[in-house]
């Protein structure tokens, strides 16, 4: 059974390309996620988890951790009112009151409708499905 700890947590928050995003009240939801997700066919490595400090400096909403690069494109994305720059202040308030993000690679609709009944299952809430040109909604 996947434990939350034993995933990634990286440092910074991936392009949410070809992502599904969810967000959880608990950690014992979004473990008993994983591991549904895991015996699936997902991999360890294409979750991770983002909680608490750590995920609130990986969404670095301020871009203060951001290369020059990354600082004008978080400038573009909020200046543009985009929907990435809805989900980032969104990931960084659910953060910030204690919820967990989960962002699970899903190259394509059939395994993000793999997924998201896995996820609705465990509580996830805000569901959403990041393609290379939008995101959707999953609700």
């Amino acid at each position: 059974m996947s434990q939350l700890e034993h995933l990634p947590h990286p440092s910074r928050l991936p392009s949410l390309n070809h992502h599904t995003l969810a967000f959880f009240s608990n950690p014992e939801d979004a473990r008993k996620a994983a591991s549904e997700l895991v015996n699936a066919g997902f991999h360890e490595a294409d979750l991770n988890v983002f909680e608490g400090d750590d995920g609130v400096e990986a969404v670095d909403l301020d871009s203060i951790h951001a290369d020059l690069m990354e600082k004008y494109y978080r400038k573009f994305v909020k200046f543009s009112d985009s929907a990435e720059w809805h989900f980032l202040t969104e990931a960084d308030d659910e953060l910030r009151r204690g919820h967990i993000l989960m962002c699970l690679v899903t190259m394509n609709v059939e395994e993000k409708d793999v997924a998201v009944p896995i996820l609705r299952k465990h509580k996830a809430f805000d569901i959403r499905y990041c393609t290379g040109i939008a995101i959707e909604e999953v609700v």
